[in-house]
C-alpha cells in the first residue's frame, strides 16, 4: 500500500534528508511544505497525508500554531503526527504532545531511529483505519437491525389497529385511510416531520378499544340507547389501557390519541369532557379525520353519506365538534383527502362473503381467488 509522507519544515536541507532516508522505499511517497500556513493549503488541495514530519521552529506560522490549526481536521481524520525539531527542552517537548503530536524526535537524528518511528506511526494509521472500517460495517449492520426491528414495531401496530378495525370494518380500509389522512393534515399544519410521521403510524390504533365492545351493541343495526351508548363511549378508556404503560414514544401517542379522538372543542365529547387546547392536538386532529372516514364510509348501522355532505358537516361543526384551525386546514388540503379515499375504497367486504360461503352460495376457492 502506498502512503502518503508530508515533511514540513522551512530548511530544504533538512526535507531533502528525510527524503533520502525513505529514497529506497517504493511504499512512501513524499509531499513537502516550508511552513505552517503552506501545510494548510497543500492539505486543501491535495487531501490529507498518512503521516506528518513538522518542525517546530518555522517562519509565518510555526509548528505549534500549526498543531492547533489542524487539530479540527485531524478530529474528523485521523493521520498520525512526527515532531522533528531541534528543540529538545522538556516544555517545548510536552507543549507538542499535549497539542496532539504522537512522537517527538530531536535534530540532530538518526536515521535508523527516524525510519522504525515512522514505521510505527503508519502501522498506527493501518490500525485506525482498520477500526475505523470495522465500527462503520458495526454501525451499518447496527442501524438495519434497528430499522428492521422498528419496521416490525410498525408492522405489529399496523396489524393490531385492522384487528381492532375488523369489528365494525370488515374491510380494514379505514385505518390504511386513516393513516394517509393523518399524515397529509398534519403536513398542512405544518407540524414537524417526525411528529408527522409518528402520528401516521399512531392514529390507527385510535379505535383499537372497540375489541373490548360486545358485538350486540358495537354492531347494532339501529339506534343505541343511553345505555348502550354509555358502553360504547368505553372504547377510549379500554384503548387506553390497551396502548398504555409503555415508554415507546410512538405507543404513547397512540394512547393519548385512544383517549382524546372523541374529545370535543366545545366540551361535550367523552370520555373526560376537554374542550379547546385542553385537548391534545393529536386528538383534535384524529377526531376531524376519523369523523369524515366514517361518515362517508358504510356499516351495519348505516349508509355511507356522499364527500360532499360530509364536508358540509365538519363545516357546521367548527368551533363545536372541531378545532377551527384544524377544520381550516382540512379543506385546505381537502382534495388529497379526497384522492386517497378514492384510491383506498372498500373493495373486499369480508362478512358478507362469510355468510356467502355458510349459506353456500360462494365457495372456498372463490373466496380465496376475490382476497388476492
Amino acid at each position: 500500500m502506498i502512503r502518503k509522507v508530508c515533511v514540513v519544515d522551512d530548511v530544504p536541507t533538512n526535507i531533502e534528508l528525510v527524503e533520502a532516508v525513505f529514497k529506497t522505499n517504493k511504499n512512501i511517497v513524499i509531499s513537502k511544505a516550508n511552513n505552517g500556513k503552506q501545510l494548510v493549503e497543500l492539505l486543501e488541495k491535495e487531501g490529507l497525508p498518512d503521516l506528518l514530519i513538522l518542525d517546530l521552529m518555522m517562519p509565518v506560522m510555526d509548528g505549534f500554531e500549526t498543531l492547533k490549526n489542524i487539530k479540527n481536521i485531524r478530529e474528523r481524520n485521523y493521520f498520525p503526527i512526527i515532531v522533528l525539531s531541534a528543540l529538545t527542552d522538556k516544555q517545548s517537548i510536552i507543549q507538542a504532545l499535549s497539542l496532539g503530536a504522537d512522537d517527538y524526535i530531536t535534530k540532530p537524528f538518526f536515521v535508523e531511529e527516524l525510519k522504525a518511528r515512522v514505521n510505527n506511526m503508519l502501522k498506527l494509521k493501518e490500525r485506525d483505519e482498520f477500526l475505523s472500517a470495522t465500527l462503520d460495517v458495526m454501525e451499518s449492520n447496527l442501524f438495519e437491525k434497528l430499522k428492521m426491528l422498528e419496521q416490525s414495531q410498525l408492522e405489529v401496530i399496523i396489524r393490531l389497529g385492522k384487528a381492532a378495525e375488523f369489528r365494525d370494518d370488515e374491510t380494514g380500509k379505514h385505518i390504511e385511510r386513516i393513516a394517509e389522512y393523518v399524515h397529509v393534515l398534519s403536513d398542512t399544519l405544518g407540524l414537524h416531520k417526525d411528529y408527522i410521521n409518528m402520528m401516521k403510524y399512531a392514529a390507527p390504533m385510535h379505535d383499537v378499544g372497540k375489541i373490548g365492545i360486545p358485538d350486540n351493541i358495537l354492531l347494532k343495526p339501529g339506534r343505541l340507547d343511553e345505555n348502550e351508548f354509555k358502553i360504547i363511549q368505553l372504547h377510549t378508556i379500554i384503548g387506553g389501557r390497551i396502548l398504555g404503560g409503555t415508554t415507546l414514544p410512538i405507543m404513547e401517542l397512540a394512547t393519548e390519541i385512544a383517549l382524546s379522538h372523541h374529545e370535543k372543542w366545545d366540551g361535550s365529547g367523552y370520555p373526560l369532557k376537554l374542550s379547546k387546547m385542553n385537548i391534545p392536538q393529536s386528538g383534535r386532529i384524529v377526531a376531524i379525520i376519523d369523523v369524515f372516514d366514517a361518515l362517508t364510509s358504510h356499516r351495519i348501522y348505516k349508509p355511507a353519506w356522499s364527500i360532499d355532505k360530509a364536508c358540509d358537516f365538519i363545516k357546521e361543526q367548527r368551533e363545536k365538534m372541531f378545532d377551527p384551525d384544524i377544520v381550516d386546514a382540512f379543506f385546505e388540503c381537502i382534495d388529497k383527502i379526497i384522492n386517497i379515499k378514492i384510491s383506498k375504497t372498500d373493495d373486499l367486504h369480508i362478512k358478507p362473503i362469510i355468510k356467502q360461503i355458510i349459506d353456500g352460495d360462494v365457495s372456498i376457492e372463490e373466496f380465496i381467488e376475490r382476497s388476492r
